[in-house]
């Protein structure tokens, strides 16, 4: 049995379609009066309708859709209004609201939409997962070739080697490549970031390496930072 809550600032338009509703076999999980109320409502209940009116108080119609789709509260969202204006059915689309339906709402109209819109909800739920398993894909490749780049010029080795080698700590670890290959990056950008400051520290203040070291180890004790921060810092102070 679908769950709905039902969004409208008239009582006896939200007594109508619970009757609808109940006759056509969904379980109303709540009522609200206006669009604060329904974001809170969905929050605590997660429905797979919100049937949601456009005018409203406090919160409208719209602006409410848009936060419960964003913060992924319900399976759809049917807007209901008195108005058939086309600013507000290219609002609900960008939204990601996926049905709509015209008061006087006709019970035989109910099911049908309700039924579109669920269907049309998991099909942008699916593009959207798709996505950005697409993007975390890229991403994780760009890791991947930065981290062989690295680890080829360290141990003056082939990219291809480099990768094996990537390969064959992944699995001894019993991680992902992508995941080895990140944490390797970031080490990697931390030591930078140091040995950076070391340089400028010998060059702008003619220190010693190991003077400089220190330098940067005492600055992260004093600003109780990480060496990584407090290079950061003193970085962008000699570069003023």
């Amino acid at each position: 049995m679908r769950t709905v809550i039902i969004v409208d600032d008239e009582p006896i338009t939200r007594m109508d379609l619970a009757e609808m509703l109940a006759e056509l076999d969904f379980t109303v999980l709540g009522e609200a009066g206006d669009g604060f109320d329904a974001i809170e409502l969905c929050r605590a209940r997660r429905p797979d309708v919100v049937l949601m009116d456009v005018k409203m108080p406090v919160f409208d119609g719209l602006t409410a859709a848009e936060t419960i789709v964003a913060d992924d509260l319900a399976e759809c969202v049917v807007l209901l209004t008195a108005f058939g204006q086309r600013d507000i059915v290219e609002r609900a689309n960008r939204i990601g609201v996926t049905g709509y339906l015209v008061k006087p709402i006709e019970q035989r109209m109910l099911l049908p939409t309700i039924e579109v819109a669920l269907a049309q909800s998991r099909r942008l739920r699916q593009s959207r997962r798709e996505a950005e398993q697409a993007r975390r894909q890229v991403e994780e490749s760009k890791v991947i070739a930065r981290a062989q780049g690295l680890l080829a010029k360290e141990m003056g080795v082939s990219e291809t080697q480099a990768y094996q080698e990537l390969r064959r700590m992944a699995m001894d670890k019993r991680t992902t490549i992508a995941a080895l290959a990140a944490a390797f990056v970031e080490q990697r950008t931390r030591r930078q970031e140091v040995d950076q400051a070391k340089s400028l520290l010998q060059r702008r203040r003619r220190m010693s390496e190991s003077n400089a070291y220190k330098y940067v180890v005492r600055e992260a004790q004093q600003q109780g930072c990480s060496m990584e921060e407090a290079a950061r810092r003193i970085i962008a102070e000699l570069r003023e």
